[in-house]
Order: C-alpha cells, then sequence, then structure tokens
C-alpha cells in the first residue's frame, strides 16, 4: 500500500475546463458509487467472518483501502476505517497506527486536511513507540505536505527534515530525493517580502538539484519531472525567466501569466527527453498535456493529434486509465468543432471504460481475495489435521520411550546405589584414618603459621621501632657526650667570659637532649594509640561543625609556627547533611591529620616558588547514602611510585623530625574501623586530594 502522498507543484496543472465535462457525463457514471460501495461492504463481511488469523484479515482490510485509494477516497476511508476497528477489537498497535495513517491518507485526498492531519498525529507516536522506523518517515512526510498545502512551509519543515533524517538511516534513496524536493518546495514558497527570501530560494534551488541528481541516477522519471518543475519555480523566483521556461512542468505558471508558446516549448522539450531515454511510461502524460495546452488556444487540430498520441500510447501501454482521459480530451475537440454525434461517441467510450475500469478492478480484487480465502482455509485445515496426526503419533512414541526409559533408569540406579554403598562402607574407614592424620597435621601447621605471624608482625614493629627512635636516641647520645665534654671544660677553665660561653652551650645541649627526648616520648605514646584496642561509642556528630573546628584549629597551629605562611581556605559544606554515628574523638584524630598534612604540604611549595597561592578546599557531601569529606590541597603532590605506600605505619615524606610516619596509618584504620574508605588521588606538582567515606 502506497500512503506516501508528497507535494507536487503540478496538482493544479490539469486545465480547469475539464469540470465541464465530467458534468455532462455525471448522469452515465453515477451509479458506479453505489457499485463500489456495495462491492465494498461485502468484502469487509467476508472479510470479517472468514477463517484466518487476525493479522491477515486486517492486511486484507487494508488491502481494499489500496483498492479504493485513489479512485473512491472516501470508500477507501470506510476500508480503512474497518481495518482500524478490527485492529483495535484484536489489540493489534502495528495495524492500528497503520490504519490510522491509511484514514489520513484518503482525507488528504479529499482535501480534509484537518482531519488528516489529527489521524497522522495521532499515528505517529504509535509507530515511534512500536519502532516501526519506515512508517514514521511517510507519516512525517505527510505531514508535512499538509502544512505545506496550507501555505505553512515554516510548520511544514520540521517534519520534511525529520522524515529525511529517518530516510537517511534506511539508506533509501528514492525517498531521499522526495524529501529533498519537499524541503525545497517548502524554501521555495517563502514569501519575497521575507528577510530570508534570498537565502531560502538559493537553498531550495541547490536541494532541488540535489533530488534531481538523485532521481535520474535511479532512473525515477516521475521525481525527475516534479523536480524540473521546482527547478523551473524556483529559477523563476530568483529572478531567471529565460532559464525557468525550460521545462513543461512549469506550465502552470505559464499558463497564469498568459506564455502558451513557452508552456509548449517546455512539454516538447520533455518529449525530446522521453525520447532520447527510451522511456515509455508517463509519455501520455505529454500527450495529454499538449493536447490540453492547443485545446485551450483553440488550436483543435493539433489538440485532436495529441489526444490521438495519448490514444495510441495508452493502448500499446494498456493504460485504461490515459486512454479514458485521451477520449475525453478528443470528445471536447469534436464537440468544439460542431461534431457533437463524434463527441457523443467519444464520451460513451469514456464512460464504458470507467466502468471497465470499476469492474476490472473489483472483480479482480474479489476474485484474489476468495482465492486467497480459500487457499488460506484449505491450508489452515491441512495443516491442523496434519499436527494432529503428528501429534497422536508423537504422543505414542513418548510413551513407549518413557516405560522404556524408566525401566532402564531404574536398573541402572539400583546398579549405581548398590555400588556407592559398598564402596563409601569401604572408603569409611580408610576416610575415617587419613581424615585423623589431616586433622592432625592442619592443627600443627596452623601452630607454624600464627607463630610465623607473630614473628613477622614484631619483626616489622621492631624494624619500625629501631627506625624511628634511632635518630633521636643518637642526638640524646651525641649531646650526652658533648655535655660532659663542656662540662670538663668549664671545671677546668678560670676565665670568666669563656665560663659563661661553656654555660651557654651546656644549656643548649640540655634543650636539644630534652627534644629528642621527648621526640622519642611521642614516637611511643603514637605506636601505643596505633596498636591501643580501646573503642569509644558511637555518637551522632555534625560532620560539618566538626571538620570547622579542627580545619582552623589546623591553619592557627601551622601560622603560630610560620606567620608568615597565608592560605586561602575554601568551605563547601552541604547544609542539609545527617547527623552521622561516629566514634568523634577517633575521626577528629583523622581531620586533623589531614588537615595538618595539606598546610605542610601547601607550606613546602609556598617556600620553594614564588608567587604560588596556596589554597586548601574542604568539601562535604551527600551521595547514594554515603557521607563524603574531601580534603584537597594545590600543594607539592604525592609522586606516582609512593602513592601505595602513605598508608603503611612509619612511612612519611616529612623530614626527620617532623612525623612519626603513623598518622595517615591511623587514620587509615579510624575509617576502616567505622566501615568506611579513606582513599587519595594526587598528581606530583599540581594538588592532592584525600577522601573519606562513610555511611550515613
Amino acid at each position: 500500500m502506497n500512503s506516501s502522498c508528497y507535494f507536487s507543484p503540478l496538482k493544479a496543472m490539469r486545465p480547469l475546463f475539464l469540470l465541464s465535462a465530467l458534468l455532462l457525463t455525471a448522469c452515465l457514471v453515477q451509479a458506479q458509487p453505489v457499485n463500489d460501495s456495495i462491492v465494498l461492504s461485502d468484502s469487509i463481511a467476508a472479510i470479517s467472518s472468514g477463517s484466518a488469523d487476525d493479522t491477515t484479515k486486517v492486511s486484507m482490510l487494508l488491502s481494499l483501502f489500496t483498492e479504493f485509494q485513489y479512485r473512491e477516497p472516501m470508500l477507501a476511508r470506510k476500508a480503512a476505517e474497518s481495518a482500524y476497528q478490527f485492529a483495535t477489537d484484536h489489540d493489534l498497535e502495528y495495524f492500528k497506527a497503520k490504519s490510522l495513517s491509511s484514514m489520513g491518507t484518503a482525507n488528504y485526498s479529499m482535501d480534509r486536511y484537518t482531519e488528516a492531519l489529527a489521524e497522522y498525529l495521532q499515528a505517529l507516536p504509535s509507530f515511534e513507540k512500536l519502532g516501526s522506523v519506515r512508517e514514521q518517515g511517510l507519516v512525517l512526510r505527510n505531514i508535512g505536505n499538509i502544512f505545506l498545502v496550507q501555505e505553512l512551509p515554516e510548520q511544514a519543515l520540521p517534519y520534511y527534515h525529520r522524515a529525511l533524517e529517518i530516510d537517511k538511516q534506511l539508506k533509501s534513496d528514492k525517498d531521499i530525493a522526495k524529501d529533498l524536493m519537499n524541503i525545497s518546495s517548502a524554501y521555495a514558497v517563502t514569501p519575497r517580502a521575507d528577510a530570508t527570501f534570498k537565502a531560502r530560494i538559493d537553498s531550495a534551488f541547490l536541494l532541488c538539484k540535489q533530488a534531481m541528481q538523485m532521481s535520474e541516477q535511479l532512473k525515477d522519471t516521475f521525481i525527475y519531472s516534479q523536480c524540473l518543475a521546482s527547478i523551473g519555480i524556483i529559477e523563476y523566483e530568483q529572478g531567471k525567466p529565460d532559464t525557468a521556461l525550460k521545462h513543461f512542468t512549469n506550465a502552470e505558471r505559464e499558463y497564469e501569466k498568459g506564455k502558451m508558446d513557452s508552456a509548449l516549448k517546455h512539454i516538447s522539450d520533455a518529449e525530446k527527453f522521453f525520447d532520447e531515454h527510451h522511456i515509455g511510461a508517463n509519455r501520455g502524460v505529454l500527450f495529454l498535456s499538449l493536447g490540453d495546452i492547443y485545446l485551450e488556444r483553440r488550436d483543435l487540430s493539433k489538440a485532436a493529434m495529441y489526444y490521438t498520441k495519448a490514444l495510441e500510447d495508452a493502448q500499446s501501454m494498456e493504460s485504461i486509465d490515459d486512454e479514458r482521459l485521451a477520449y475525453l480530451g478528443l470528445s471536447r475537440c469534436a464537440e468544439k468543432t460542431g461534431n457533437l454525434s463524434k463527441a457523443l461517441d467519444y464520451l460513451k467510450k469514456y464512460s464504458e471504460l470507467n466502468d471497465t475500469i470499476f469492474n476490472i478492478r473489483s472483480s479482480r480484487k474479489q476474485t484474489q481475495l476468495l482465492l486467497n480465502y480459500e487457499l488460506e482455509k484449505r491450508e489452515v485445515l491441512l495443516k491442523a489435521e496434519q499436527d494432529k496426526k503428528e501429534a497422536m503419533h508423537e504422543a505414542e512414541l513418548n510413551r513407549q520411550r518413557s516405560q522404556k526409559n524408566i525401566f532402564i533408569a531404574g536398573f541402572i540406579i539400583v546398579f549405581i546405589l548398590s555400588f556407592i554403598m559398598l564402596r563409601l562402607y569401604r572408603l569409611k574407614n580408610k576416610s575415617n584414618k587419613k581424615l585423623s592424620e589431616a586433622l592432625e597435621h592442619l592443627e600443627q601447621t596452623q601452630t607454624q603459621l600464627i607463630h610465623q605471624e607473630k614473628m613477622a608482625s614484631l619483626g616489622m614493629l621492631t624494624a619500625g621501632i629501631a627506625h624511628e627512635i634511632q635518630n633521636p636516641l643518637n642526638f640524646v647520645t651525641n649531646f650526652s657526650d658533648s655535655s660532659k665534654e663542656i662540662i670538663k671544660e668549664l671545671n677546668e677553665s678560670t676565665d670568666e667570659n669563656e665560663k659563661k660561653q661553656l654555660a651557654e652551650e651546656l644549656n643548649m645541649n640540655i634543650d636539644k637532649i630534652s627534644f629528642h627526648g621527648k621526640r622519642a616520648d611521642s614516637i611511643i605514646k603514637s605506636m601505643l594509640r596505633h596498636s591501643h584496642g580501646h573503642q569509644e561509642e558511637l555518637r551522632p556528630t555534625n560532620v560539618n561543625r566538626l571538620c570547622e573546628e579542627f580545619l582552623m584549629l589546623a591553619y592557627h597551629s601551622i601560622r603560630a609556627s610560620n606567620p608568615e605562611f597565608n592560605c586561602t581556605i575554601e568551605k563547601k559544606y552541604q547544609e542539609d547533611m545527617p547527623k552521622v554515628n561516629l566514634m568523634t574523638q577517633e575521626i577528629a584524630r583523622v581531620m586533623l591529620n589531614l588537615f595538618t598534612n595539606a598546610f605542610h604540604a601547601l607550606r613546602e611549595r609556598h617556600q620553594k616558588e614564588k608567587g604560588f597561592s596556596p589554597v586548601i578546599t574542604v568539601k562535604t557531601s551527600l551521595e547514594n547514602k554515603l557521607v563524603k569529606i574531601q580534603v584537597r590541597d594545590n600543594g607539592t603532590g604525592i609522586p606516582q611510585e609512593i602513592r601505595d605506600k602513605i598508608f603503611q605505619p612509619f612511612f612519611t615524606t616529612k623530614r626527620s623530625g617532623e612525623g612519626t610516619g603513623l598518622g595517615l596509618s591511623i587514620s587509615y584504620d579510624i575509617i576502616k574501623a567505622h566501615g568506611g574508605e579513606l582513599k587519595v588521588d594526587s598528581k606530583l606538582g599540581e594538588f592532592t586530594e584525600f577522601t573519606i567515606e562513610l555511611a550515613a
């Protein structure tokens, strides 16, 4: 079924004087719609009462629409309505949308544009939901045509463009050519007063040329002729009248301006085009057009000549439709020459051909429908009978197989069970002995592994202690030895100034011994905190307030030892952050450690780089039921090769005396104890960001 009607600049091509002849023959053909209506009703009844499946029935109803689409649009709509009702009753969504589209096409043919638009718009979402891409393109193109016919190109263009996108997806060159021509036509009707007229008319020309090239490659003479017409119109709008008068399809504009000579030239050029390309189809259209033009000019001999050519061409091509139009033209020529008898003969033949077209199509379609119905009915019955026989035979075979399989399976099961029981009995004693030996060996291995693990942990702890305490102890020893020498010199000296100087040196040594002693004490206390098993209770905690308090504490602490250090602090706290159950003091220790490390990194880069602006950013957020605390600084960054080591005990990047190497290790363990994650991201020389994730 071809439901794609696209805009044609030749829609009004046929001269208006055809109307008078149609009125003269109305009495001869007025009974035909009644016959069509009866045939349609009988066909619908036969299809509805048939035994075909639902899909076949609705397809047959839609084929009735195709049969009447061009001859009787009103009856075609009735067929489409029947298909729509059937599809609705049987929940056939695709055919429901297809029927709506067909109803729209019928209304379009009858110039009922409002109803057609409503039905197309109702069908479009269904095609989109079903993924029927090709049908979407057809409906979109038809909606665009409705708007264009109503001289609303701006509303038409979006639908034409969407249709073009779909047809490009489908790689349908013929439909693409139609879309390009439609878009060109929409651009071509832009009013001259519009500011975009020049640009749009140029675009229309380029698109139409592109469509013409595609149709020429496809050898689609109908689209090609439409493109010729559009180019003529566009060139006329561009102010190129000489070029515009090349194509026969521009004759409608020539009629309006009274330039019959130019119109004839266009049609003659088209006739040459058909001859040069050996195109048989549509030649009758050329001859009929020439006959119409010469009849309009009252050159009755030439008009009759071309109508006769059209008649001969139609008879050779077996085109009854063109043949009846040729008879109608000859009837008018005879009428104007005063030969009323001959005019009446031609008119009778025209009427007879109308009846013939109807009878042939109706009889052939009805016969096909009945044959298809009977064939499908017979196939259904044969298939049902065959299926029944096959089912009975298969059932008997299955019964026999089942009995045989049950017997064999029973025997095999009994044999296997007997063998298994005997095997299990023999293996039981042997297995028990092996299990006892394996258990004893496992216990010994477990004891050894526990001992090895303890020794390894003790070795790691001892190495860490030795490494960290070695430096302060060396300082204590060295300054103690130095102090002994100073005391000895002090006792031997008689010079008061020298004694005073030695006393000051002794005092400095004592201060250094005290400092490094406290340093060793700090290391030991950190180790104890790292290893103690006590945990405080969980309490609802305001994370924003906790961050604020210890951020400022760390900042003031670094400022106390480095007054010249300043830093920009960016706080991005989520205001509606809920309270979180935390061990507040433990988390506070983590926060203080992260803030202090960040400020140290910022201070170090600040001392190395002139013009550096330290920035620390603290952000809190609630994402996917996780509370996130992010601490970011633009300090020195952490090298990639040591990033995996920073959470290990005693590992530090600070200078000797500035850290124990336990801060991040303790922080990591605290966050893990809360069931959270402590992550790090860093780029050397750019930034470091620690992220704490805790369950909300």
